[in-house]
């Protein structure tokens, strides 16, 4: 059996950085971004809305590769390829927060029991083997972010993986859930926005899930600060954490980054920004965030402030 495949899952809340960083670890030598591959088969494959590169999915040839290799690689043929094989039913019926106490006491042996579960797990696989194939990739940078993403728990067949876990002061997540974002993968539309009750509720049980997977797994705690304050620290700092070298990262100088085209499908509209960017703290928030809203942030997301080393009080 040849090596399993590297994989370096990006958990924890939207609006955390993890665009960003799937992004930067992208242009290292040997790292492979997906962007957020649990949207490869509903907004990819199914609805074909645009790959990081600015092709449609299914009309981007790195994918077509992929997903032909992956076809391969599960003794597929062109009559019953992963592209018509309705996995984005399965992920549906999975990776539902109704589901997540199950995924969670769900072990690797067991994944025959649940037939949504492992013909989904067996598809993904098959990806992320051809991405190295394809790729020459040593590492697969998922971005999925959805904690109980079955990869992240480690029931996915010749996958090793790595969790880094995504943490930002949840009073910056609130106000971001709020502005508006067109979407840049399709002609038209904008990302959902959500109140500061539901976003900090949703920022809390999503870290206190990744927190339990630390328990089964290795863990890596990334602060959005840390990122953008020291964005080169912390790719070497991942990159060492699943066994490989960042290397000389050239294109990170003077607070900037130069990005390349990555093959992202699903994330943050940003995905899709390339050339010279700059990174810094979004310090906007502070400011222009709302009393009631910060109040809700501060108050539901108390018992994890201290733990994550982020204040109780913000500057006005």
């Amino acid at each position: 059996m040849s090596e399993p495949m590297k994989v370096l899952f990006l958990a924890g809340k939207g609006r955390s950085g993890g665009t960003l960083l799937a992004g930067l670890m992208g242009q290292i030598p040997g790292f492979f971004s997906v962007g957020e591959l649990n949207r490869l088969w509903d907004a990819g494959i199914v609805s074909n809305f645009l790959c990081g590169c600015g092709s449609p999915v299914r009309e981007c040839d790195t994918w077509r590769a992929i997903i032909a290799r992956a076809d391969e690689l599960s003794g597929r043929g062109p009559d019953n390829s992963i592209m018509g094989a309705g996995i984005d039913r399965d992920q549906a019926a999975v990776v539902r927060w109704p589901n997540a106490p199950r995924l969670l006491r769900t072990r690797f042996a067991h994944r025959d029991r649940w037939p949504d579960l492992e013909r989904y797990t067996d598809a993904a696989s098959a990806v992320y083997r051809a991405i190295g194939d394809v790729t020459g990739a040593k590492v697969v940078v998922d971005s999925s972010r959805v904690p109980f993403e079955p990869v992240a728990l480690g029931l996915v067949p010749e996958v090793e993986v790595r969790i880094a876990h995504l943490v930002r002061d949840p009073r910056a997540v609130v106000y971001s859930w709020k502005r508006k974002k067109k979407l840049t993968d399709r002609e038209s539309g904008e990302m959902d926005r959500f109140g500061a009750t539901y976003s900090t509720v949703s920022w809390t049980a999503r870290n206190l899930i990744v927190e339990a997977i630390g328990r089964r797994t290795e863990l890596r705690l990334v602060h959005y600060d840390d990122l953008a304050r020291d964005p080169a620290g912390v790719l070497r700092d991942l990159a060492a954490f699943v066994g490989e070298s960042a290397g000389a990262l050239d294109f990170i100088a003077d607070g900037s980054a130069e990005i390349r085209p990555t093959h992202s499908v699903g994330g943050n509209p940003n995905r899709m920004e390339t050339g010279r960017t700059a990174i810094r703290p979004d310090e906007e928030w502070r400011e222009r965030i709302g009393r009631t809203d910060r109040l809700i942030g501060t108050t539901l997301a108390l018992p994890l402030l201290h733990r994550y080393d982020l204040p109780v009080r913000t500057r006005r």
